[in-house]
C-alpha cells in the first residue's frame, strides 16, 4: 500500500480568498473557503478556484446543487 501524498496548502491564498460573507447568497458571518475543483481532482489553492461559502451553500456545492460553472462565475464576477 502506498502512502497518501501530503497535500500542499497555500494558507496565504486561502486567507486572501476568505470573505466575511457568502459569495453565493450574501449571508454574513461564519463562512468557509471552498475549492471549486477539489484538491483531490487537481484543483489548487489559486484565486479562481476558491470561493467563500456559508454552511448552507457549502453543503449545496458538495451535493451538486450548485454547479462548478455557477461557482466559477460567482468568483469571476465578484
Amino acid at each position: 500500500m502506498y502512502a497518501k501524498p501530503k497535500r500542499i496548502v497555500d494558507k496565504k491564498a486561502i486567507q486572501q480568498a476568505r470573505r466575511s460573507f457568502c459569495q453565493v447568497c450574501g449571508r454574513w458571518g461564519d463562512v468557509h473557503v471552498h475549492h471549486i475543483k477539489s484538491k483531490g481532482s487537481g484543483g489548487g489553492d489559486v484565486p479562481e478556484n476558491l470561493i467563500s461559502l456559508c454552511y448552507k451553500c457549502h453543503t449545496k456545492a458538495h451535493t451538486g446543487k450548485l454547479s462548478k460553472d455557477f461557482l466559477r462565475e460567482r468568483v469571476n464576477n465578484g
